[in-house]
């Protein structure tokens, strides 16, 4: 999986690549985060995918069961199964960075100073911590590694979407106008206030909600939009902390065969 990923995202680099020199030829210049962070939107997949897989092996082949056998605790099982995962999660964030370097070769530099690549770096860390959490959750409390899998996909898919409706909302300009086809002709239409636009406290909430999802951080990664990487990185250890300790108290409950 670390050499499949680094080469896919050294191809998603170099295909890349093309778009930018067109882009360029019509006198818009963007630069290599754009296409850099571009995978960010799909990792989530590739957590879900391993973990699930990994975790359910160990349940299958009665690993889990043997460390409990032999005393070790319920929760000092389930975080030591975490932390493997979470490297393992690292360990393909680097391959993605890894082959997105390739970039600098096909596109050119960061138009980001160092200390803007590293922030973020450590919010892909914050929200991959946030992934792996959540998915050695489904993964150690489920038997079925088959419904395993389907469940940690289908949950990633579902919370792409939710961030897809907040980040939609969120984007929605306060004023709405336009031309459209009247009396045989195109007229232009006044500026009118948008019902859909958010503003005040509402707009505070979604805006805390999208960052809060993992998928939301992913989003604002691969957009290049992070606005406010402390707030991010704090909504990372809370939802990791949250699904953690939801974890534990359900796999303290856990009939292991």
């Amino acid at each position: 999986m670390l050499a499949g990923l680094l080469a896919v995202s050294a191809l998603s680099v170099w295909n890349s690549s093309r778009a930018a020199r067109e882009m360029a030829r019509m006198g818009i210049e963007r630069p290599l985060e754009f296409y850099f962070f571009a995978m960010a939107s799909v990792m989530g997949v590739v957590f879900a995918a391993f973990i699930s897989l990994f975790l359910s092996a160990e349940l299958a082949d009665g690993a889990v069961r043997n460390k409990l056998i032999v005393g070790h605790s319920r929760a000092s099982v389930y975080l030591a199964d975490y932390l493997v995962c979470l490297g393992a999660c690292l360990a393909f964030v680097a391959a993605w960075f890894l082959g997105g370097l390739t970039g600098l070769l096909c596109i050119g530099p960061f138009s980001m100073s160092p200390g803007e690549v590293l922030v973020y770096l450590l919010i892909a860390a914050g929200f991959t911590a946030s992934f792996a959490a959540l998915f050695v959750l489904i993964s150690l409390l489920c038997d079925n590694k088959a419904l395993t899998v389907i469940l940690s996909l289908a949950l990633w898919m579902g919370l792409v979407l939710l961030a897809g409706a907040f980040y939609d909302r969120l984007h929605e300009p306060e004023m709405s106008g336009g031309v459209m086809y009247q009396n045989g002709a195109f007229q232009e239409v006044a500026p009118q206030p948008n019902p859909l636009y958010l503003a005040g406290l509402a707009r505070t909430v979604c805006q805390c909600l999208l960052e809060f999802l993992p998928t939301g951080q992913a989003q604002l990664v691969y957009g290049v939009e992070v606005q406010a990487p402390v707030r991010q990185l704090a909504f990372s250890l809370l939802f990791t902390g949250v699904a953690l300790w939801t974890g534990i108290k359900l796999f303290e409950k856990k009939e292991i065969r």
